[in-house]
């Protein structure tokens, strides 16, 4: 275990450094072909014209469609078609609620799992705030969102969270949770140690998260996450829930500019081969 300092912002307050955050080691030997491999619950490409259809999106703003070039915006095709968001001037939302509901699919609702997606940000992507990325959650519709914080019986939610350019051209980037230890209304945003200080634009990253639910009451929820296969976040100590009813209720594709302060410009990014799974994944071959 390598032990690392990350940077935590909560909405509304100055940043501090939590010590309890370390980085783990990464596994080996991706699968050649996730969606061959028997763990893999669902492996997601935009080259169809039902792209959707493993998603449930809800009646909200939904600004994406799969491209296959778009030279305006820098885009190179990480393979065929990628689905392309933007975040409009003027507004919050990219993509709000697009979701992959895990009962829905298997049956049931697990108590960890594995999501891989690429995201390429455009060279347009200069957010005046910080704002959420795809993630996993069990929101229920009650909380774990929107200023509806958690107490551990009503919902939970770990999305992605970007944060504005830092002086070296790169975009932070981390989680964004809601959690049964949060103090306010608004979750806590843990960025995560990407070598640069954050991600580059108009470049191609492997982001992988993996979530594991605490046992009711306890301190020992997991939230991990690597880049490229890095390690570049653990957290071990985490509460989401006091009630074995909360798991792992859907893949939430969310890509949301703010808090409460709109995109003051068109932002582009770019979202490719997503893999959801039982066991680690790692990039592509």
């Amino acid at each position: 275990m390598i032990a690392a300092c990350v940077i935590i912002a909560t909405s509304g307050c100055h940043p501090v450094v939590s010590p309890s955050v370390s980085l783990a080691p990464a596994p080996s030997d991706p699968p050649a072909d996730p969606s061959q491999i028997d763990s893999v619950l669902a492996a997601i490409g935009f080259e169809t014209v039902d792209w959707w259809s493993p998603f449930t999106p809800l009646a909200l703003p939904f600004h994406a469609e799969p491209v296959a070039e778009d030279a305006a915006h820098g885009f190179e095709p990480l393979d065929g078609r990628a689905l392309r968001v933007t975040i409009r001037e003027g507004e919050h939302h990219g993509i709000y609620h697009l979701a992959y509901y895990l009962r829905w699919h298997t049956g049931d609702e697990p108590e960890e799992i594995y999501f891989r997606y690429y995201l390429r940000l455009a060279g347009d992507f200069d957010p005046v705030h910080t704002g959420k990325l795809p993630g996993l959650a069990g929101t229920y519709f009650r909380a774990g969102y929107g200023g509806l914080p958690s107490d551990g019986r009503n919902g939970w939610s770990a999305r992605g969270l970007f944060g504005t350019l830092t002086a070296e051209g790169r975009i932070p980037v981390g989680y964004y949770v809601y959690h049964a230890d949060m103090a306010g209304q608004y979750g806590d945003g843990w960025y995560w140690a990407v070598p640069g200080g954050g991600l580059e634009r108009d470049h191609w990253y492997c982001i992988e998260q993996f979530a594991r639910m605490n046992t009711p009451g306890e301190n020992d929820g997991i939230l991990r996450a690597w880049v490229d296969d890095l390690p570049v976040f653990e957290k071990t100590d985490l509460r989401f829930r006091d009630v074995p009813e909360l798991k792992i209720e859907k893949v939430w594709l969310d890509v949301y500019h703010g808090g409460k302060v709109t995109a003051v410009r068109d932002h582009h990014l770019y979202i490719d081969d997503v893999v959801i799974s039982r066991s680690k994944i790692g990039p592509r071959p």
